[in-house]
């Protein structure tokens, strides 16, 4: 681990990525050689585009463009899971059906038939071999790269799967599921069977819409309507079973809907109704808050009507407010990417705090953190 460093940090706004033309529900990085080269990302306008992203340093806020746009759905797309040789990627669908593309023809290659309802969520294993998905019929279904269901949980949950996702840790065989039962739930890959909790935890008192998990496979973090981000630690106990331990909770005040850990450091970066929040696990304070603005927003500069306008502003967020769906950072974590509910990604950049910093979409506060790896 890292020592504590004592700078201050902050999140500022770097520039955007327009093309979709719905929310944007899902997003992650391709990394090849090690370095980002291109960003994927699916939409409620039923498409998945694929960005070029423009290099760090170019002054120009719109940072990338699409070439490659993939579509087949026949409703809305909720979430995509990238191969780890960014070679392929699956997306989950409103249809009832997961679709499997090839990156570089743009074409599905494989339907995956089996849910009944909504298809909320779905994940590559670490290999790429296996498959899990979840949605509005309730059941977790596990699949082969061939799109053969080789095995279903039903009644997985008491209510719809919100979220699934296997464990980084390859070692563990283990993978996590959330639901609007409310509960986060440790599965066993190798028989699909649920590790019970020794006495009961307390996940939520409203609905759970989104989980991840940090890179060392140590810890998952879960957030829903309630707007509290809870981070548990993932115990192997003496019979080698798994079990869940709260290791943080923290109010955000506002539904998550996307969560994101950095792949260095312990930020875990929110995705919620009301913008972007980035919480720090050691210093356990959220360190940056911004609130969503619209893409070049014009102001008055006349004197007279400042007032007039604020309160306009004002009333116009409370109508128009801009919610964060997906979130994803770049390998080195300094860069957060934002999927929004008026169809564009936001890009933020974390940097040490300068004295006069130069924000033109957010409204940022900022505290000291610590930086640890996970």
């Amino acid at each position: 681990m890292a020592e504590a460093d004592k700078k201050q940090y902050e999140m500022i706004y770097k520039g955007y990525l327009k093309g979709h033309n719905g929310w944007v529900t899902s997003m992650q990085l391709g990394v090849k050689e090690g370095r980002d080269n291109f960003l994927i990302s699916s939409s409620r306008d039923k498409s998945v585009l694929i960005w070029k992203l423009k290099p760090e340093g170019v002054e120009d806020e719109e940072l990338g463009t699409p070439f490659k746009l993939l579509k087949g759905h026949s409703h809305f797309i909720n979430e995509l899971s990238l191969s780890n040789d960014c070679a392929h990627c699956l997306t989950a669908g409103w249809d009832g059906f997961i679709r499997l593309w090839d990156i570089n023809e743009g074409k599905t290659v494989r339907l995956f038939k089996g849910h009944t309802k909504d298809v909320l969520s779905v994940a590559f294993s670490q290999d790429n071999r296996q498959i899990i998905s979840g949605g509005r019929d309730k059941t977790i279904r596990l699949w082969n790269i061939l799109g053969e269901n080789k095995y279903t949980i039903e009644s997985a949950h008491n209510d719809w799967v919100s979220s699934v996702r296997f464990s980084p840790d390859s070692k563990q065989d283990l993978f996590f599921s959330s639901g609007w039962d409310r509960k986060v739930k440790l599965w066993n890959k190798k028989n699909m069977s649920e590790f019970v909790p020794t006495s009961p935890l307390n996940f939520s008192s409203q609905y759970l819409s989104s989980l991840a998990l940090a890179p060392s496979g140590a810890f998952i973090a879960s957030g829903g309507k309630e707007g509290l981000l809870k981070i548990w630690a993932i115990k192997q106990k003496t019979d080698l079973s798994f079990e869940l331990e709260q290791a943080r909770a923290f109010a955000l005040n506002s539904e998550i809907n996307a969560l994101a850990f950095s792949p260095k450091f312990f930020w875990v970066a929110c995705g919620c109704d009301n913008g972007i929040k980035l919480y720090d696990f050691k210093g356990e304070n959220v360190f940056a808050d911004i609130i969503m603005e619209p893409i070049n927003e014009t102001k008055k500069e006349d004197e007279e009507e400042e007032e007039e306008e604020k309160g306009k502003e004002k009333k116009a967020k409370r109508i128009h407010k801009i919610g964060v769906l997906s979130m994803t950072m770049n390998n080195a974590g300094n860069l957060v990417f934002a999927g929004c509910t008026d169809n564009i990604i936001r890009v933020y950049e974390i940097q040490e705090k300068k004295a006069q910093p130069n924000n033109i979409n957010g409204i940022i506060t900022t505290k000291k953190l610590s930086l640890i790896h996970i």
